[in-house]
C-alpha cells in the first residue's frame, strides 16, 4: 500500500530540472498532443473512408427525438436522433468526449453524490473542513468544492438547472436530493454548451418521475459516529398527471470534535406527459447545519486525532428552488426549455485563532431561463441533427459579515463599524446583482453510416457590478465576453466508439474571486471585500481523444487521452490559515490518461476497475503567497491537492438464496501523493499517498432490503487534506507560544465506519 506515495527522500527541488514521466504522451510538449488529436483525426477518417457503404446504402429516415437504445441504433442510420445539446434526457453517444453513466444503487448504502463522485476514474477527494458532507474533488487536475475560495472548474446541474452558487460557483453537496435522482452522467473536459465552470466537465443529474404503477420506498440507517438517515420516496400517477415526493432527514456527530451535521430535505415534482409534450414543475427544500473541525498541526494528530482546533465553526444554508421545463415535439422539431427562482441563504461562522471570529451572511438568489431547439434535417445529403439555444440568468448576491472578539484577540478591527453592545463589529456589507447569458449551437452530422463530425460553439456575456454600501468608494463592475467553439469526431464501428475532438471553456470570475483580488489587502475568511485589481477571465483549450468498447453482454473497456492548456487560471493564494487573495497564473496545463474497464465473469460476477493519470502543472513562473517564507513556483511545479495517480479495483457479485437476492462489493480506491496547499513550489515533503478497501452489501426479500457498509474496512490512519499555516496555539494541551510557528495542518481521513440501513 505505500507504493501509492512518491514522497522519496530526495527534495523536490533538485527534480525541478528532471520532470520525467513515463510515456512520450506525457512529456511532449502541446503540438505533439496536438498532433495527436490531429493523427487520431485522420485515422479515424481514413478507416471510414475504407468502410464506406457502396451508392443506395440505407438513408437516415427523420423520426422523433429518442435517447438510450435508439440513439445507439441512430449511428447504423436507422434514424436519426433530434439531439439536444443541453437540456437533452440524456447525452448523445455521438459526441466526442467521454461520457461517464454513473451508476446510482437503489439503496443508499452508496447514495450520496461524494459517495459515487469519489470512486469515479479522474477523481480524488480532500477535505479541508473537516466534516464528510462537505468534501472536495479533484476532477481531472481541476476542482469541484462546497467550499467557499476553492477556484471552481466543473458545472453541476439539476434538471437542467445550474447548482453552482452565484457568490464564488461553489457546489453544496449537501443540499442535493439524491435519493431522488434517476439518472447522472459526468461528460468530461471544457464543454462550450454548458457554459461557464465547464472546465474539467459538466455533472448532470435528473430526477425521477412518477410511473403508472404507485410506489413507496423507504428506509431507515445508523452507523458509526452517530450517523443516522431517513428517507420516504412516493411517487404515482393520478389522472394523467405524474408526482413525486421525496422527503428525508440525516445526521451523526463527526469523527473529530464537535464536527456534526444535521441535514433536512423535501423535494417534490409535479408533471404531465403525452406523446408530443412534457411538462414539470418541481420544489427544492433543504436546511442543513454542519459543524466543520477543519485540520489540525500535524504535531496534534499523534495524541489527539479527533481534536479541533478552533471549536464552533458551522455552516449553515437555507435553499428553496423552484424549477420548471417543459418540452414539446412538432413535425420532427423538439423546442424544450427550463425556467428556475433560487434562493439559498447562508449563515457562517468561522471561529479564529489568533484573529477575531468572522460571522458571515450570504445570500444567493438567482433566476433564469434556458430554451433550446432542435430539429433533424439534411446537409449536402447528409442527415444533420441541429440544436440552438439560449440562456439567461439574473443573480442578487449580499455579503453582511461581522466580526466577533475572542479570548485570544479581544480587539476589534478599526476599520468596522462596532455595534452598540460593543459585542461586534460590522466589517462587510455588499451586494452584487449580475448578469449572464449565453448563445449556443450545436451540430452533429452523420457524414456516413459510422463517422459523425460535431460542431458547437457558445457565446457568452457576464456582468458583475459590486456595491459596497459602507463605502462607495470600493464600488466597480467587470464585464467578460468569450465565443468558445468545439471540434470533434465520433467512429462507431460494432461496439466499438472512438472519438478525437478539440474545443474551448470559459470562466469569468466570480463576484467574491473580483472583490478579494488584492495582494496587499487580504481578505480575512469569510473575506473582507472591496474593488480590487481585476482579474482576468480564465480559457481553457482542450484536445481529447479516446475510445470505449462494449461486448454487449456487459464488459466493457474504455481510455481517454486528454490535454487541456489554460490561459489565465484563477487561484487562491493563502497567506496565513484565516485570509488570503485570488490572482492569474497566465498558463497553467493538465495532461493525462484515463483509463477505466468491467469484466463480466461467471457466477453472476463483475470485476471492475479504473487507473488515472493526471499531470496538473504550471507553466509560468509566480510568486504565490504563502505561509511558507518562499513559495516561488516555476514551470513543471505541480497543482497542490493533486495526485498524480489515482485508481479503483473492485468485485461485485450478485447470488441468488432462495426466494432472496445477495448483492456484495469488495473494492479499493487509492491516490498517489499530493503536495500540501502552500506548497505549490513542491519545495517540502507531499501528503502520502493512501489505499482504502471499502465494503457493500444488500440483502432483499420481497420488498425489503438490508445493507451494510464498511468504509475503511482495514482501518487505514492518513490524512486527505493539508496546508501550511501558522499554530499560534503551540503544542496539544500547553500554553500558546509568544511566537505562533509555521506547520502542517492536515485533516484526518475517517477511520473504519459502519452502516447498516433498512429498506421497505
Amino acid at each position: 500500500m505505500d507504493a501509492w506515495s512518491d514522497a522519496g527522500e530526495a527534495s523536490a527541488r533538485s527534480r525541478k530540472g528532471e520532470r520525467r514521466v513515463a510515456g512520450a504522451f506525457i512529456t511532449g510538449d502541446i503540438a505533439a498532443m496536438r498532433s495527436f488529436v490531429g493523427g487520431a483525426c485522420v485515422l479515424l477518417v481514413a478507416l471510414q473512408l475504407g468502410a464506406q457503404q457502396p451508392a443506395g446504402a440505407a438513408r437516415v429516415a427523420q423520426s422523433r427525438d429518442t435517447t438510450g437504445a435508439d440513439s445507439v441504433r441512430a449511428q447504423q442510420l436507422g434514424r436519426i436522433v433530434v439531439s439536444g445539446a443541453r437540456l437533452a434526457p440524456s447525452a448523445d453517444p455521438r459526441l466526442p468526449r467521454s461520457v461517464q453513466r454513473i451508476g446510482l444503487p437503489p439503496v443508499s448504502r452508496e447514495r450520496t453524490t461524494t459517495e459515487i463522485l469519489a470512486k469515479l476514474p479522474g477523481v480524488s477527494t480532500s477535505n479541508d473542513q473537516g466534516t464528510r458532507a462537505q468534501p472536495s474533488f479533484d476532477v481531472r487536475g481541476f476542482t469541484l468544492s462546497p467550499v467557499v475560495g476553492a477556484p471552481q472548474g466543473v458545472s453541476v446541474f439539476l434538471d437542467g438547472v445550474r447548482v453552482n452558487e452565484p457568490d464564488a460557483q461553489e457546489v453544496n453537496f449537501d443540499l442535493l436530493p439524491m435519493d431522488a435522482v434517476a439518472s447522472a452522467e459526468l461528460l468530461s473536459g471544457p464543454s462550450s454548451v454548458f457554459g461557464k465552470n465547464s472546465l474539467a466537465g459538466a455533472l448532470l443529474l435528473r430526477t425521477a418521475r412518477g410511473t403508472a404503477e404507485p410506489e413507496l420506498h423507504g428506509e431507515l440507517g445508523v452507523g458509526s459516529f452517530g450517523e443516522r438517515e431517513g428517507h420516504v420516496r412516493a411517487s404515482g400517477m393520478l389522472g394523467g398527471t405524474d408526482g413525486l415526493l421525496l422527503v428525508s432527514a440525516s445526521g451523526d456527530d463527526g469523527y473529530q470534535q464537535r464536527s456534526g451535521a444535521r441535514t433536512r430535505q423535501a423535494f417534490a415534482n409535479l408533471g404531465r406527459r403525452s406523446d408530443a409534450s412534457d411538462i414539470g414543475l418541481s420544489l427544492l427544500v433543504a436546511r442543513d447545519r454542519l459543524y466543520e473541525a477543519g485540520s489540525l498541526p500535524e504535531s496534534w494528530l499523534a495524541v489527539a486525532r479527533r481534536a479541533n482546533y478552533t471549536g464552533g465553526d458551522f455552516f449553515h444554508p437555507r435553499l428553496t428552488q423552484l424549477s420548471a421545463h417543459g418540452s414539446w415535439q412538432v413535425n420532427g422539431v423538439a423546442l424544450r426549455s427550463t425556467a428556475f427562482v433560487r434562493r439559498n441563504a447562508i449563515e457562517q461562522l468561522n471561529v479564529n485563532a489568533g484573529n477575531p471570529d468572522t460571522h458571515a451572511f450570504v445570500t444567493n438568489g438567482s433566476a433564469g431561463a434556458t430554451a433550446e431547439l432542435s430539429a433533424s434535417t439534411t446537409l449536402a445529403g447528409r442527415p444533420l441533427a441541429l440544436s440552438v439555444g439560449a440562456e439567461a440568468t439574473r443573480a442578487r448576491v449580499s455579503y453582511l459579515v461581522n466580526t466577533e472578539p475572542n479570548a485570544e484577540s479581544p480587539t476589534l478591527p478599526p476599520d468596522c463599524a462596532p455595534a452598540p453592545d460593543g459585542a461586534s463589529a460590522l466589517c462587510e456589507d455588499a451586494r452584487v446583482n449580475s448578469d449572464d447569458a449565453g448563445l449556443y449551437a450545436q451540430s452533429i452530422l452523420q457524414m456516413t453510416p459510422r463517422l459523425a463530425a460535431t460542431l458547437s460553439a457558445r457565446g457568452d456575456y457576464s456582468r458583475v457590478p459590486f456595491r459596497d454600501l459602507r463605502d462607495p468608494a470600493n464600488d466597480g463592475t467587470s464585464v467578460f465576453t468569450r465565443l468558445s467553439p468545439e471540434l470533434g469526431i465520433t467512429y462507431t464501428v460494432a461496439r466499438l466508439r472512438a472519438y478525437a475532438s478539440a474545443g474551448s471553456g470559459f470562466r469569468a470570475p466570480a463576484a467574491l474571486e473580483l472583490a478579494c483580488a488584492s495582494p496587499e489587502a487580504a481578505c480575512p475568511l469569510p473575506f473582507s471585500l472591496g474593488d480590487d485589481p481585476p482579474l482576468r477571465p480564465v480559457v481553457a483549450w482542450s484536445f481529447e481523444s479516446g475510445g470505449e468498447w462494449s461486448s454487449g453482454t456487459g464488459t466493457t473497456l474504455a481510455l481517454s487521452l486528454f490535454d487541456t492548456e489554460v490561459h489565465d487560471e484563477i487561484v487562491f493564494a493563502s497567506t496565513s490559515g484565516v485570509s488570503g487573495y485570488f490572482t492569474n497564473v497566465p498558463r497553467t496545463r493538465r495532461r493525462g490518461m484515463e483509463t477505466r474497464f468491467s469484466l463480466l465473469l461467471p457466477a453472476t460476477s463483475r470485476l471492475f476497475g479504473s487507473w488515472t493519470l493526471v499531470d496538473a502543472t504550471y507553466r509560468s513562473a509566480i510568486t504565490l503567497a504563502s505561509a511558507l517564507d518562499e513559495n516561488v513556483v516555476v514551470p513543471g511545479d505541480h497543482f497542490a491537492l493533486s495526485p498524480r495517480h489515482r485508481g479503483t479495483l473492485g468485485l461485485t457479485t450478485t447470488q441468488m438464496i432462495g426466494g432472496a437476492a445477495l448483492e456484495a462489493t469488495f473494492s479499493a480506491r487509492g491516490a498517489s501523493s499530493a503536495w500540501l496547499r502552500g506548497d505549490e513550489a513542491n519545495t517540502q515533503p507531499p501528503l502520502p499517498g493512501y489505499v482504502v478497501a471499502d465494503l457493500s452489501t444488500a440483502f432483499q426479500l420481497g420488498r425489503f432490503t438490508l445493507s451494510g457498509s464498511v468504509q475503511n474496512v482495514f482501518d487505514r490512519k492518513y490524512e486527505i487534506y493539508g496546508v501550511y499555516a501558522e499554530n499560534s496555539k503551540g503544542a496539544y494541551g500547553s500554553v500558546a507560544p509568544a511566537t505562533p510557528t509555521i506547520e502542517r495542518f492536515l485533516t484526518p481521513a475517517y477511520p473504519r465506519t459502519v452502516r447498516i440501513g433498512l429498506g421497505f
